[in-house]
């Protein structure tokens, strides 16, 4: 019976302060769509991100697939804009041939900056900026919302608007079918022909698009700028038809003749009289017209076309370059470029007709002068059509020409956009690309030096932060780490990290603003930024940057470091092996614990435990605000991110605190079954979690009464006193007062930040008793031992001098007296030292 007895007061623990109220939380999911040239507005969930305006890389999408998807989106082009179709868009339907039914909106609770995508390694090389790791050609593009016609009859209403009804129809009535005024693209066509199934095998057919093909050319010379015709319609067809070809052997459509039908329908459209009236139905049918001569075959014959489409948005045509829809027409014309110089597609038909047209690649480049859609919704027309005029040099015989261009270009993008600007960073990195960009100053190297001119290093060596931002901002991060540190190191027991893990060091890549990241990371990394960051599990590296709140994101910098930093602590200490290898990341396994104890851990205090997060509470608000039902236990515990989005980081977290408080054995255990390599235990644990009545109705109640003080709950906010105020420098003045103030004999020593001498801390170590209400209850034990370090410890030692009030202690294992009425533990406490 050793230590330093310590006998609770038995006192309330008086609340602490709360910082600014964030709404939102901020998941690890990573958003993309692998359909186009560029990320989309489209959600395929790898691994969420934390949830504000702050996305950061974790281990987003389906578990499954995620690592594969996350790559792959990691390497698509920059982001498109935001809404490609218009102020009154029409609605995305799935962008993928399995899309899953729609569950609860995860855009609900999540914007851009707040989520964090997360990989396991850093992708490969591409072969060149801003593009997927596999070209394919784009899914359904239009947007807004899909209307539902479960009624819908066609055909004089012979035919229902279903599969079993349309798969029957011959080529010629099919053609009818789309022509019908009761069959729209955004009404029944969409449930028709953008989710994959077998039966769509037989009205995808070569005859099926060759007779819809011929329909078009012989209806579009009398195009009159309206959707009376429904070319928009059979477009829409066609575009849904080369999309499944892709991916989907039971069907064909590259024979000849089913390319020509197709080649004269959309020349037919192409060179019709009326077909460049401003008119929304001519943006959107151009778009899908466009899509469709994306295929393979097809691309070289739109060289006339693609001109005239982003002639829209030249300073000549007010009407259509400020008009969001016909930018999405620009934007289907940019890939069909991009699909075509791609070099995995080897399309040399279209590579020799762009190398034979000069005309053709100049009005690409024309571009750069486009001033004045400087600041409109349609500005990114200029970045993305300078990001291909740049991908011509991927094509042999221009490579030197186009490369040559580039300096010029630089500088007239430059005087016209900015330095630093989108259009003139996708010139910069075609120039590190193509290895010429060493003449203009803009090499990785140079860049690097100038977004972060300084590196902070903490805990010898364990925490480096690159940044250009000032100390006291980095410092802050730093502080809070500790304090989630420590609530995560008492709730495992052990401060032995898994054996071999090798990420001794965390390295944080913090960008000084949004602007910078979206706009530097592309050329640094070949990473996407539509996210809040990025987590590399392998190195440990994590990209992010400083947010203003709420422009850029709905939670704080510090509130996105404390989720994405448990991520870190999790796989070094708890999970086994890294992010989506082996099984404890097949099905979904560990998706609730991996997002909920981040969210739970975020709310770590330095002496008043793990609070309750206001942006959770108000996540749960939300979601049931339109009189659904709040997720189970059962559900939360089995959250998948493709069925469940973003909802369940809200019910996770919340549940994590309620087990913390009420059963923190529980807890303890889950995680012994983590480090143990268990996962059959783990996946009883949670079974046995969501099959027991006793524990949901708790965990309901202690929800009620969150909900009934949510403006009063956490909001983090790390303070700490400056390094230069604090009063004792040494490791022998620590222990002097630490025993004076609590009666307890630590043995202390000082430790120094590897390369950053002013960031010397002293870390004590000892052991300690606290007296136990019920040592059968191992609840009531982990509660007891907490509350005696602290108070017999952090409270106490606070008079003893100002280094106390930023010292964190953990404890291990508690170790019972025979007698049952006290327990003992050993514990560390860390703590800032004068420097």
């Amino acid at each position: 019976m050793t230590g330093n007895v310590g006998l609770r007061a038995g006192r309330p623990r008086p609340a602490r302060g709360t910082g600014p109220s964030n709404s939102f939380l901020t998941p690890c999911q990573y958003y993309f769509t692998l359909l186009c040239y560029r990320s989309h507005d489209r959600t395929t969930c790898f691994h969420p991100p934390t949830q504000s305006g702050d996305q950061v890389i974790h281990r987003p999408s389906p578990r499954a697939t995620l690592l594969a998807a996350a790559t792959a989106a990691a390497l698509t082009l920059p982001l498109a804009p935001d809404a490609p179709a218009s102020a009154t868009p029409r609605s995305p339907a799935p962008t993928s041939a399995t899309a899953a039914a729609p569950g609860p909106d995860p855009g609900a609770v999540l914007d851009r900056g707040s989520g964090v995508e997360r990989l396991a390694r850093a992708p490969r090389p591409t072969d060149g900026p801003g593009r997927a790791a596999q070209a394919r050609i784009p899914g359904d593009k239009a947007t807004g919302k899909a209307a539902r016609h479960p009624t819908v009859r066609a055909l004089e209403g012979t035919v229902p608007c279903t599969l079993d009804a349309v798969s029957g129809l011959d080529p010629e009535r099919w053609a009818d079918f789309l022509a019908d005024p009761a069959v729209t693209a955004d009404g029944c066509l969409r449930g028709l022909i953008w989710t994959w199934d077998a039966r769509l095998a037989r009205v995808l057919s070569p005859a099926h698009v060759q007779a819809v093909s011929r329909r078009i050319a012989s209806l579009a010379p009398s195009h009159d700028g309206t959707d009376g015709s429904h070319l928009y319609e059979m477009f829409t067809y066609l575009h849904a038809a080369v999309f499944h070809d892709f991916s989907h052997d039971e069907i064909d459509l590259t024979d000849a003749a089913t390319v020509d039908a197709m080649r004269r329908g959309i020349e037919a459209f192409g060179t019709a009289a009326r077909t460049f009236d401003v008119t929304r139905t001519n943006a959107d049918t151009l778009r899908e017209a466009l899509y469709a001569g994306s295929a393979p075959g097809l691309r070289q014959h739109q060289l006339r076309l693609i001109p005239k489409v982003l002639a829209t948005m030249d300073r000549d045509h007010p009407a259509t370059h400020k008009d969001r829809s016909w930018a999405g027409a620009a934007l289907a014309a940019l890939s069909v470029n991009y699909l075509g110089v791609y070099p995995g597609n080897k399309d040399t038909a279209f590579q020799q007709a762009v190398t034979a047209d000069a005309g053709y690649r100049n009005t690409f480049k024309a571009f750069a002068g486009y001033v004045h859609l400087k600041g409109t919704d349609n500005a990114w027309v200029v970045r993305d059509a300078l990001l291909e005029y740049g991908r011509f040099g991927q094509i042999d015989a221009l490579k030197a020409a186009v490369v040559a261009d580039l300096g010029p270009l630089l500088n007239t993008a430059k005087q016209n956009f900015g330095d630093g600007s989108q259009p003139w960073a996708k010139i910069v990195g075609w120039l590190n690309f193509y290895e010429a960009c060493a003449p203009y100053h803009v090499c990785k190297e140079d860049i690097e030096r100038r977004l972060f001119p300084r590196t902070y290093v903490y805990d010898n060596g364990g925490i480096k932060v690159r940044t250009a931002l000032g100390e006291a901002t980095v410092d802050q991060l730093y502080y809070a780490s500790k304090q989630v540190k420590t609530q995560f190191h008492r709730v495992l027991g052990t401060e032995e990290p898994l054996a071999g893990d090798t990420n001794t060091t965390l390295t944080t890549v913090l960008y000084a603003s949004r602007a910078d990241y979206e706009t530097y990371q592309p050329i640094l990394t070949g990473l996407d930024t539509n996210n809040g960051g990025m987590y590399i599990e392998r190195g440990a590296t994590f990209y992010t940057y400083q947010r203003r709140v709420p422009q850029d994101s709905s939670l704080s910098l510090e509130e996105l470091f404390r989720h994405e930093y448990t991520h870190y602590l999790n796989g070094r200490f708890a999970v086994p092996g890294y992010f989506g290898e082996g099984p404890w990341y097949t099905g979904d396994r560990t998706t609730a614990m991996d997002e909920g104890t981040a969210e739970f851990f975020d709310g770590a205090t330095r002496d008043d435990g793990v609070l309750v997060r206001k942006s959770l509470v108000r996540g749960i608000i939300q979601d049931t605000s339109g009189g659904g039902p709040r997720m189970s236990v059962h559900q939360l515990l089995h959250a998948t991110y493709e069925g469940d989005g973003f909802r369940f980081y809200n019910y996770a977290g919340t549940f994590f605190e309620f087990l913390w408080r009420e059963r923190p054995a529980l807890l303890h255990e889950m995680y012994g079954h983590l480090r143990a390599d268990d996962p059959q235990g783990f996946d009883a644990w949670r079974n046995r979690m969501g099959s027991d009545a006793g524990l949901q109705r708790a965990y309901d109640i202690f929800l009620d009464e969150q909900i009934a003080k949510v403006d009063d709950l956490f909001v983090p906010n790390t303070r700490y006193e400056p390094v230069g105020s604090l009063r004792y420098a040494t490791a022998a003045e620590i222990r002097g007062a630490f025993t004076s103030t609590t009666q307890n004999t630590p043995r202390c020593e000082k430790r120094r930040g590897k390369g950053w001498a002013g960031r010397p801390r002293f870390v004590c170590t000892g052991r300690i008793t606290a007296r136990l209400a019920d040592s059968r209850d191992p609840d009531r034990v982990f509660r007891d031992m907490s509350e005696t370090v602290d108070y017999f410890i952090l409270e106490r030692s606070r008079p003893g001098g100002n280094n106390f009030a930023d010292m964190n202690c953990a404890f291990g294992t508690v170790e019972i007296w025979s007698d049952g009425t006290a327990g003992t533990s050993p514990f560390t406490c860390e703590g800032p030292l004068r420097s």
